[in-house]
C-alpha cells in the first residue's frame, strides 16, 4: 500500500485541519417552485467560504470561548486557577448551561499583557466577568459596582468575588446567581 492508496473519511479530514484558517459552510437555498414538496427536491446547495478568527495576542487562556465569554480572574499562585477553583467555576457554568468550551478563562495576575486593549483584540468578548478582580486594574474605561450588570462598548461586564471566597460565602453565592440568571437569561 503506498500513501497514494490511502483513503480519509470526512472525519477524519475534519479532525486534520480542525484549525484551519478558511472553513466553509453549506448553505441550502430553495427554489421556489410554489410546491414545498418540490421545492426541497429543487434545493440548490452552495458553499460559502467563511474565515475563521483564530485568538490573536500573547494573553494564555483556557477554554474555547465559543459564545465570546472572558472570565478574568486573579490568581497569582496557578496558571489558571487551583483545583477546587476550578471545579467550582465549571458548576458555575454548567448551572448557566455554558461550558469551558463557551467561555475563556484569563489570570490577571501571571500576566502584564492583561488589560482592555489586548484581551478585546484577542477575545472580542460579549460579556465579560471580573472574578476577584477589579477592572480598573486592567485599564478597563468603566466602572463596575459589585453584582451590577454594566453594559459598555456592545459589551456586558459584571464584577464579583473571587471563586474562593464565592465558594465559601452562601450569600456571594446568592448575589452572583441572582445576576447570572438576568446576564444569561435563565
Amino acid at each position: 500500500m503506498s500513501l497514494d492508496d490511502i483513503k480519509l473519511t470526512p472525519f477524519l479530514v475534519k479532525k486534520l485541519y480542525e484549525n484551519s484558517m478558511i472553513d466553509t459552510e453549506e448553505i441550502t437555498k430553495p427554489i421556489r417552485n410554489g410546491n414545498a414538496a418540490k421545492d426541497r427536491a429543487d434545493a440548490v446547495v452552495e458553499k460559502n467560504i467563511v474565515l475563521k478568527k483564530e485568538p490573536i495576542g500573547n494573553i494564555k487562556f483556557l477554554g474555547k470561548n465559543a459564545k465570546n465569554v472572558l472570565i478574568i480572574v486573579d490568581e497569582k499562585e496557578h496558571t489558571f486557577l487551583g483545583d477546587d477553583e476550578l471545579s467550582f467555576l465549571i458548576n458555575i457554568l454548567n448551572a448557566c448551561a455554558f461550558s469551558m468550551q463557551d467561555v475563556v478563562l484569563v489570570n490577571a495576575g501571571n500576566s502584564d499583557d492583561v488589560v482592555y486593549e489586548n484581551l478585546n483584540t484577542q477575545f472580542e468578548p460579549r460579556i465579560v466577568l471580573f472574578l476577584g478582580t477589579e477592572p480598573q486594574v486592567l485599564n478597563f474605561p468603566v466602572q463596575i459596582p459589585q453584582y451590577k450588570i454594566q453594559a459598555y462598548n456592545n459589551q456586558q461586564y459584571l464584577c464579583a468575588s473571587s471563586l474562593q471566597k464565592l465558594s465559601s460565602d452562601k450569600e456571594e453565592k446568592k448575589k452572583l446567581w441572582l445576576v447570572l440568571k438576568v446576564l444569561f437569561g435563565i
